[in-house]
């Protein structure tokens, strides 16, 4: 291999290795009480059973109710049909449908947590990362969580934390309330270049008055 072509496969890998897609993570916020996922753009309450059990109803209504952290959008997860259009209620676990396992897609915000950001699979609950609240150990299929999502009348979609799926549950059923916002409460933070600017006008303005001074 030439020294061109040596170069050219080492910038390559550089690039692979630097332009891949971001890994998501989870940071604390509000010393702990909070989650930020830098993938979705998804604040989560760090204690999932803070909502304790509730109807469906009775979920959503405690999650818009909730001043929490300084904020009050807070809200119950939500599903988005898997096809864009509308829900798709049959089993499947290969999550082409909205019920079943292995609904990892953005679309089910629940699923995304547990599959991808927490990186379980269908065998069950291993990864539980920064947050509480997510094992019953009564229950190995739960604890089953609202999603604010109704599917037909009377029912509604739930995600079982144990087991890595979204099934339906009928509404007037107790499950866990756990609550979600758009968005990172932390305060931005300046990029390098922002603060070297800053930086640099604060010393012309220095100089300015020196000179004035003088």
């Amino acid at each position: 291999m030439t020294l061109k072509n040596k170069l050219l496969a080492t910038l390559a890998l550089t690039g692979l290795l630097i332009g891949g897609p971001a890994r998501a993570e989870l940071l604390l916020r509000g010393n702990g009480s909070m989650v930020y996922d830098t993938t979705t753009n998804l604040t989560w309450i760090a204690d999932a059973s803070l909502g304790g059990l509730r109807t469906q109803a009775d979920a959503a209504q405690w999650a818009a109710a909730l001043l929490f952290g300084g904020f009050d959008d807070w809200r119950l997860p939500g599903v988005a049909p898997v096809n864009g259009q509308s829900l798709q209620l049959d089993y499947s676990e290969d999550g082409s449908t909205d019920v079943g396992f292995n609904n990892a897609g953005k679309n089910s915000e629940l699923g995304y947590l547990y599959y991808a950001s927490l990186g379980n699979t269908m065998a069950g609950l291993v990864n539980t990362g920064v947050f509480s609240g997510l094992v019953d150990a009564g229950n190995p299929i739960g604890p089953v969580f609202w999603t604010g999502t109704a599917s037909e009348p009377g029912w509604g979609l739930a995600f079982f934390m144990g087991m890595g799926a979204q099934d339906q549950l009928a509404t007037d059923t107790l499950g866990q309330a756990w609550a979600v916002r758009v968005g990172d409460v932390a305060a931005a933070v300046p990029e390098p270049g922002s603060i070297l600017l800053v930086l640099a006008g604060l010393a012309g303005v220095a100089g300015l008055s020196r000179r004035r001074s003088n």
